[in-house]
């Protein structure tokens, strides 16, 4: 059954609240998922692959997690994580370095303008379905709102399937029996969304771009 837009608002609320347990980004990939492709702007490593139930979802994770976490203007900064995570300082200074070209106001600014957006946008998608327009129109407002991460592509299944394997290739391609892609490709199995099997595959392989 399609979700309200309450029951959107209610669910991530839950899901990034301190009791927190099912998060709607960790959930098995279904034929009717949401896949994001992004990447941060302030380092060459990071980009990466989330899948969500759906597309409103995806809407959400930008509007309820990723905007606040990037755009917060607090004063109460958490400590330095250099010192606990082997490699973590230098991308921690990349980053303060980044953010010291934006001003509280500008960040404040983007904030209220990416949420209105992004508001709009599910309540969009709540009355008429998924149309290939708001996945542009998702891209469109969180690389105008957020000054690091920057949404590339937004596939929405069955019908952006095509395009996806398209772009990270057939999940279920043995790529260590033979020597080259072509015969990789031509040999491996068609990929089927309705089968389990293959949705875990594809998900594991998601999971695994920019690790």
């Amino acid at each position: 059954m399609a979700r309200t837009i309450e029951d959107y608002r209610r669910r991530w609320e839950e899901a990034i609240g301190p009791d927190g347990s099912a998060t709607p980004w960790d959930e098995p990939l279904m034929p009717a998922a949401c896949i994001t492709y992004e990447s941060p702007r302030s380092t060459p490593m990071g980009e990466g692959c989330n899948h969500f139930p759906d597309f409103g979802d995806a809407i959400c994770f930008y509007r309820y997690l990723r905007i606040p976490e990037e755009l917060d203007t607090t004063t109460d900064e958490d400590p330095s994580l250099g010192h606990l995570l082997p490699g973590f300082a230098p991308l921690e200074s990349s980053w303060k370095r980044y953010r010291s070209r934006f001003s509280d106001e500008d960040i404040r600014r983007r904030r209220a303008a990416g949420e209105r957006a992004l508001d709009a946008l599910l309540v969009h998608f709540v009355r008429e379905g998924y149309q290939a327009i708001m996945g542009q129109r998702l891209i469109e407002i969180v690389d105008a709102t957020l000054i690091d991460f920057e949404l590339h592509e937004v596939y929405v299944l069955p019908e952006d399937i095509g395009a996806l394997l398209e772009h990270f290739g057939n999940p279920l391609a043995d790529y260590d029996a033979y020597d080259d892609e072509a015969t990789t490709e031509a040999a491996a199995p068609m990929f089927d969304l309705s089968n389990p099997g293959h949705r875990e595959a594809l998900a594991e392989q998601l999971s695994e771009i920019g690790s």
